[in-house]
C-alpha cells in the first residue's frame, strides 16, 4: 500500500465517522427528548462533526481521491443500533458513548498517517471530540475530564463504520 493509499484510507474512516455524528446528533435533535439548551449544544457539535468532514473530503480530493457519501441515520441505527433512548438523560450518555468512540478513533489514526499535516488534522479533531466528551459527561454531572490520556482502542469495541 503506498503512503497515499494508507492515508485514503484513513481519511475514508475518518470521514464515515464524522458522517455517522452529523447523522446521530440530526436524530437525536428529531427525538424531542433535548430541552433547549441541550439542542442549541447538539446543534453546535452537529456543526463540528460537519466542518470536520468537509475538511476530510478537501483532503480526501487533494490526495486525488473521492469522498464517499453520508448513510441516512436509518442504515446507521440498522447497522449499529442505539440503546432504548426515552429521556434526555438517555441521549446525552448515547452523545457521550460515541464522542468518546470518535476521540479514541481519531486519537489513534494519528500515528498511522504518513503525512504530518494528516496527522495533525487527525489530532486537532481528536481534541474536539474530547471536549465534546467532556461537556456531555458535565451535562450528566460528571467529571469532565475523566481519563488522564485518550485510551487506545479495544479490538472488541472498534467500530468500522465504512463497511
Amino acid at each position: 500500500m503506498t503512503d497515499t493509499n494508507n492515508d485514503l484510507d484513513l481519511l475514508t474512516g475518518g470521514l464515515d465517522g464524522e458522517y455517522f455524528g452529523v447523522a446521530a446528533y440530526g436524530a437525536a435533535l428529531g427525538t424531542g427528548l433535548l430541552s433547549a439548551g441541550t439542542a442549541e449544544v447538539a446543534k453546535k457539535f452537529q456543526g463540528d462533526h460537519t466542518q470536520h468532514a468537509e475538511r476530510i473530503r478537501e483532503e480526501i480530493r487533494r490526495l486525488g481521491g473521492t469522498p464517499g457519501e453520508s448513510k441516512s441515520w436509518e442504515e446507521y441505527a440498522a447497522k449499529y443500533p442505539p440503546p432504548p433512548l426515552a429521556s434526555e438523560t438517555d441521549v446525552l450518555r448515547y452523545a457521550v458513548s460515541l464522542e468518546q468512540s470518535a476521540a479514541v478513533a481519531s486519537v489513534a489514526s494519528v500515528a498511522k498517517y504518513q503525512s504530518s499535516e494528516l496527522a495533525r488534522v487527525a489530532a486537532s479533531i481528536a481534541g474536539v471530540e474530547a471536549m465534546h466528551w467532556g461537556a456531555l459527561l458535565a451535562a450528566l454531572g460528571e467529571s469532565p475530564v475523566p481519563v488522564s490520556f485518550i485510551p487506545d482502542p479495544e479490538p472488541e469495541a472498534r467500530i468500522d463504520i465504512a463497511s
